[in-house]
């Protein structure tokens, strides 16, 4: 009777993979489909697939040509997307980082009452804020400029709460004592809080990291000049007729966020108490 649940949960549990993992296998297929093969699939016609094909009839890297060699826009695209979402990425953690820090193990007057003002911030849908932001990003002639997306991730609410919640499980009892040695709050942060949370930085670099990957609200409303929106935007405004290369701009944007994954997977299982032993 075990054996023939544990056979249904692993056929299950096969089936949902199966089905995850249809949208990016449908994709790196059609992006080595050729283009006439590609536009017979995709025939809109009567509003409605005229069939799906997982196998190219033949093998072709016309699609990825056309991107990286015959339509350079694509690869601008791409690396507007780079230029907004690392320093973003990278601009998060470390303000998240520190204020988390400040949060959890210093006092400071107003501490808690300022915390829940984050708080409120975090649950904020981010339509709410665009308004806000655009008023403040024009005062400041920030418009149509990368800083416009890269500030306001920068200093968003959600790194700020996850980390302070990784630094809690911290004993104030190790602080004290690297305190009584001497230590400034710059050494024990780096000493001691740091390693100890490796396993929220790397979760709140993948979460930063995709949602602003994916970021599409914010370029639409603060850039004027399309040559600056990223791929993501873009994607969504290519033409019927160049479905192949959206498979083969779709495959390149899906790439990085899967290496960054696979390199910071072993870190994620434990987000709050490190993995280090």
């Amino acid at each position: 009777m075990k054996k023939t649940k544990l056979i249904f949960k692993y056929i299950l549990l096969i089936l949902i993979v199966l089905v995850f993992l249809f949208p990016m296998v449908y994709m790196l297929a059609g992006s080595f489909m050729p283009q006439s093969q590609v536009t017979t699939m995709l025939d809109f016609t009567n509003e409605e697939y005229k069939n799906i094909e997982l196998i190219p009839e033949k093998a072709s890297g016309e699609q990825y040509y056309q991107v990286f060699f015959r339509r350079p826009e694509y690869l601008e695209k791409f690396w507007n997307s780079v230029v907004m979402t690392f320093p973003t990425v990278i601009g998060q953690t470390v303000v998240s980082a520190l204020a988390a820090f400040a949060f959890a193990k210093l006092n400071f007057p107003f501490r808690d009452k300022l915390f829940f003002v984050y708080i409120i911030l975090l649950i904020l849908p981010l339509q709410v804020t665009l308004v806000p932001n655009y008023m403040v990003l024009e005062n400041l002639n920030l418009l149509n400029n990368f800083l416009a997306v890269i500030l306001p991730g920068t200093f968003s609410a959600f790194g700020i709460c996850l980390l302070r919640q990784s630094i809690k499980y911290i004993p104030d009892s190790s602080i004290e004592a690297a305190r009584i040695d001497g230590a400034g709050y710059f050494r024990i942060f780096t000493r001691i809080i740091l390693p100890q949370i490796k396993g929220g930085l790397v979760t709140l670099v993948l979460l930063t990291f995709i949602d602003n990957w994916n970021i599409v609200e914010q370029p639409l409303i603060y850039f004027e000049d399309e040559g600056m929106y990223p791929l993501s935007v873009t994607l969504g405004d290519i033409g019927n007729s160049d479905f192949g290369i959206v498979f083969a701009c779709g495959v390149m944007f899906m790439v990085v966020p899967l290496l960054i994954f696979a390199y910071g997977q072993k870190d994620i299982d434990s987000p709050f108490i490190s993995t280090d032993k």
